[in-house]
Formats: structure tokens, C-alpha cells, sequence
């Protein structure tokens, strides 16, 4: 990825990076040595406080084209990012258009994200280049069912058989069907293994679906995200959909098995920056995964599907549905070696 190769390159530099304040506390602890600065394009006020940072010599632009006038307008000396953006005032304000790949070479948007600075490629991600430590207490499970015997205890290195659902999606298209996540929460029980729930804030509805019926306990949209990632990080595995979750899991570097629909895995999961990461992703092949654009630039060999539920020519999440619950379960088996058995129905 574009800091840790920043750093290795230049240990010495002062690295500060511009994104969402809902994230700052991903950095906390300062990971590779970086000053995090929360920005909020639609708030006045951020956008002054820019001006209490130094006057950048270096600015690096890996997505929208449009931050690049942010830096321009603080100063920046020398202005990097990706040519191709479809809005040519975008690109005024750069002194270095460097192209994305546009043949046939499948890179990882990590590996690509290295490609805006020289010097040698990050080493691999190891868990202990970034620690978040300072969590906030866990609320109650949510629970549907008044039942709250035997409810798994979340305690700070006791992993063993707690597996985490996080089913929670912001788009339908995302959705694993119901009855799938109450067969695989059965073979996990059929395992011994105890599992919970979680889903973000207005993603509830498919959770209740499952909960309904499993009685499990699940955290329903209530977590914070340094909470979520206290579960996360005191697991033994994650299950989850391609989101922001199942790229925080690499991170966390909790096993984790993330289900892509339309999503494009060469893109969002096989980075040779993540290589020591216990992660498998689960696909397949799907002939409406046609797209080719990638930070609203079109690239050629890019086969990805960005449409809604509404968009879709099947009306449904048919790349989600043709997801087999053994190919996930068998997945899972590579990471935590449960030994595969019959696939039997919620019970």
C-alpha cells in the first residue's frame, strides 16, 4: 500500500494523510509513523483547519482527481495522481499524471495504490504494523429472544470458538441469502463453535431474518468502530461480505472469509501486500460482471459489476445466490481446519 511504501522509503518524512474523520480512529496509535487528518469536503471548517498543517512538498492523489485542488490550494510543490479521470478539471492542478494499467495485468488496488511514489514496493503487511488499543467498553448483545443463557463472552486474546457473522450490507445486491448464513451458523454449532452476529447501522433487516430463527446473540447496528473492532480482533474466525469490514479484517488480520458478488477479487483481495494475511475470498463466475470502471476511470481488463438491486438484470443479488455454502464452508476449512462434514439444515 501507498504509506507503508512511503515510509520504508523515506523514514524520515513527515506523512500526513487527508480522509473521512470516521476513520481517525483506525490511526490512533500512528501506524507507519503517519499523522491522520479528518477532512470533511461539506464542512467550512475543515476545510480552514488545512491551513494550520505545513506546506506540503508532496502530494499524492490515489482516487477522485478532484483532492488534488486541496493541495494545490495548501501549497503543494509537486502534485501525483492517476491520469483518466473522465472530468479533464480534475487533472489542471498536477504536475505528474502517472496511467493506471490499462492491459491485460491484473493488479491489486493496493499494489496499484504503490505505484504513485518510486522506490522498492512495501514489504508485506505484518499484524504488528498497526495495533488499535484503546477500545471503548461493548454494549449488550441485541437480543430478540429474552433468552441470554449461555451468551459468549468477548475477552482480549480468548479466540477459541467464537465465529462472527457480519451480514450487514448498505446494498441489497450484497446480500447473501437468509437460509445460507442458517446452515453455515448450523455447521459452525454442529462444531462445537459458538457464533454472533453484527451488522452496521441500518443494515438490520437481514439480521433479524437470521436472529429470528438461530436465537443467536448479535450486535445490532450498536457498535462503534473501535467496538467492532475489539469483536473483530477476539474471534476465532470472520465471515462477512465484500465491504469496508471484510477489508478491516486484513488489517485486524483476524482469519477471515469474505463472500464477493460482484465485486471484483483481483482488485480487493489478492494484494500481494496482504500475502501473510489468513484471508480467502469466496466468488463466481458471473456473466454480468461486465463493467470495467475503476475510480470512474474505464479499464479494459477490469470485470467488475457496480449496479444496484434496481440495476440488476436478474432484479436480485444472483451473483450473491449462486455462492454455495460449501464453497464458503470449504474456505473457512482452509483457514481454521474444521474438518469438512454433511451440510445439514438449520435445526
Amino acid at each position: 500500500m501507498l504509506i507503508p511504501k512511503l515510509r520504508q522509503n523515506y523514514p524520515y518524512a513527515k506523512i500526513i494523510m487527508l480522509g473521512n474523520p470516521h476513520f481517525a480512529d483506525l490511526y490512533q496509535n500512528k501506524p507507519y509513523d503517519v499523522q491522520y487528518w479528518g477532512y470533511n469536503p461539506r464542512n467550512l471548517y475543515s476545510f480552514i483547519q488545512l491551513f494550520s498543517l505545513p506546506r506540503p512538498d508532496w502530494a499524492l492523489v490515489p482516487g477522485d482527481n478532484r483532492y488534488g485542488w486541496l493541495a494545490f490550494v495548501r501549497g503543494a510543490k509537486w502534485l501525483i495522481a492517476f491520469s483518466g479521470d473522465r472530468s479533464a478539471h480534475k487533472q489542471w492542478c498536477f504536475n505528474e499524471l502517472l496511467p493506471l494499467p490499462k492491459h491485460a495485468v491484473a493488479v491489486a488496488v493496493p499494489d496499484m495504490m504503490q505505484k504513485l511514489c518510486t522506490g522498492k514496493d512495501a514489504s508485506p503487511f505484518q499484524p504488528e504494523h498497526w495495533k488499535i488499543t484503546n477500545y471503548h467498553p461493548l454494549p449488550a448483545y441485541t437480543n430478540i429472544t429474552k433468552n441470554h443463557e449461555n451468551q459468549p463472552t468477548i475477552n482480549h486474546g480468548a479466540t477459541d470458538n467464537i465465529i462472527l457473522f457480519h451480514i450487514g450490507a448498505k446494498s441489497a445486491i450484497k446480500h447473501w441469502p437468509t437460509q445460507n448464513w442458517l446452515t453455515l451458523a448450523n455447521y459452525f454449532k454442529q462444531h462445537n463453535k459458538q457464533v454472533i452476529l453484527s451488522t452496521g447501522k441500518g443494515e438490520e433487516a437481514q439480521l433479524d431474518e437470521v436472529q429470528k430463527v438461530t436465537q443467536l446473540p448479535c450486535y445490532r447496528g450498536n457498535l462503534s468502530l473501535l467496538q467492532l473492532i475489539e469483536v473483530m480482533q477476539n474471534v476465532e474466525l470472520i465471515v462477512c461480505l465484500d465491504n469496508g469490514i471484510g477489508q478491516l479484517a486484513k488489517a485486524i488480520a483476524t482469519p477471515t472469509v469474505c463472500l464477493f458478488g460482484g465485486g471484483s477479487t483481483i482488485l480487493f483481495a489478492e494484494a500481494k501486500f496482504w500475502k501473510n494475511i489468513p484471508y480467502r475470498s469466496v466468488t463466481t463466475d458471473i456473466e454480468c460482471r461486465n463493467t470495467s470502471l475503476l475510480f470512474k476511470r474505464k479499464i479494459d481488463w477490469i470485470q467488475t459489476c457496480n449496479r444496484s438491486i434496481n440495476d440488476c438484470i436478474h432484479q436480485s443479488p444472483h451473483c450473491m445466490q449462486n455462492i454455495s455454502v460449501q464453497k464458503v464452508i470449504q474456505a473457512c476449512e482452509k483457514i481454521i481446519e474444521l474438518g469438512l462434514e454433511p451440510i445439514q439444515d438449520y435445526k
